[in-house]
């Protein structure tokens, strides 16, 4: 069997994982559930690997690592969202959408003020 080398989300490449061919997934089940449970496993069929076998576990595992990234974008989308709408962030909305074409480009060239992250 090949080496299950860990991935940065604690998953192997396919290339990695233990392999199984479909008739031997198919003819053994019990088996190569049994092998499943120890990591995951990649099915082939005709010399190509087609199929990963995961755990339930795994897979909830693989599914949390996927949402995570989205859930923290979501919630610092949703900061800055209620920093938009507080009179002073209405202020600078309009503001900005009044300014002329020579405000903006003053504004353009003076040094940036470090933006205070919630």
């Amino acid at each position: 069997m090949a080496n299950t080398a860990s991935h940065p989300f604690g998953f192997a490449s396919v290339a990695d994982l233990a392999e199984v061919t479909a008739s031997v997934l198919k003819n053994k089940f019990s088996e190569v559930a049994r092998l499943a449970a120890n990591g995951p496993l990649a099915v082939s069929r005709h010399h190509r690997r087609e199929f990963v076998i995961l755990t339930a576990e795994q897979y909830e595992e693989l599914q949390q690592t996927r949402r995570a990234p989205l859930e923290s974008l979501a919630a610092e989308f949703d900061q800055i969202v209620a920093r938009m709408n507080t009179p002073e962030g209405k202020r600078a909305t309009a503001a900005l959408f009044s300014a002329t074409s020579a405000d903006l480009g003053r504004a353009a060239v003076k040094k940036p003020r470090p933006v205070a992250h919630a």
